[in-house]
């Protein structure tokens, strides 16, 4: 049962919950449904979801950043399937992979319709790549003889020199997801790809992050 209100009010036990994504709201429920905390949900922005939310832009429906869900902890797998149910045209047994890491779900072919209810996971074939300089690159990034062909030799030392300066000379402290990802790719890979990206999803700067 919820915490009961007044009685919060009465002795303060609230629970200040940063964003109102997916981390977010699982953490507000479970305080509500299993603790005596109030939790308070402050979000910057008018809808809930974070960057799992689904834009509807003229009738299409985008997903912003196209993540995927996964995780490598049954219990978060289980508490999410039991609140959005594997869809209904999913049936047997088939694998999740994410990051060379695998996950095993099985369904029964008994879930909801999507195109009838919203709280459905879907499953979908996902194949993600960075479109950069009018050429595809496999996203996560990999150095193999697409990347070198596409970006060149000339950058791609360029990235590696870079690379290898932050290993050897991080920026210390890290004041903002800019130098966050500058530190574990170096400034040219960086820029090359994540610096436009971040900014398009997030609609600011690193520095404001």
């Amino acid at each position: 049962m919820p915490p009961d209100e007044n009685k919060v009010k009465k002795e303060g036990k609230r629970a200040i919950i940063i964003g109102a994504g997916p981390a977010g709201l699982t953490a507000a429920y479970e305080l509500a449904t299993r603790t005596d905390y109030y939790p308070i949900v402050l979000e910057q922005s008018k809808w809930m979801g974070g960057i799992s939310r689904t834009v509807n832009h003229n009738g299409n429906r985008i997903d912003i950043g196209g993540h995927r869900f996964f995780s490598k902890s049954d219990r978060v797998m289980d508490w999410w399937l039991s609140m959005m149910p594997l869809e209904a045209s999913a049936s047997g047994l088939f694998a999740l992979t994410y990051q060379n890491r695998q996950k095993e779900l099985f369904a029964d072919g008994n879930g909801p319709d999507p195109e009838q209810k919203d709280r459905v996971m879907l499953v979908r074939t996902r194949k993600s790549r960075i479109y950069f300089n009018r050429s595809f690159f496999d996203y996560p990034v990999t150095l193999n003889y697409n990347t070198i062909r596409n970006l060149g030799l000339f950058r791609i030392m360029k990235i590696g020199f870079s690379y290898m300066w932050r290993v050897l000379f991080p920026l210390k402290p890290e004041n903002n997801l800019e130098e966050f990802f500058i530190n574990r790719f170096g400034k040219e890979l960086y820029r090359t790809f994540f610096e436009s990206y971040t900014e398009k999803v997030r609609k600011m700067s690193e520095y404001q992050c």
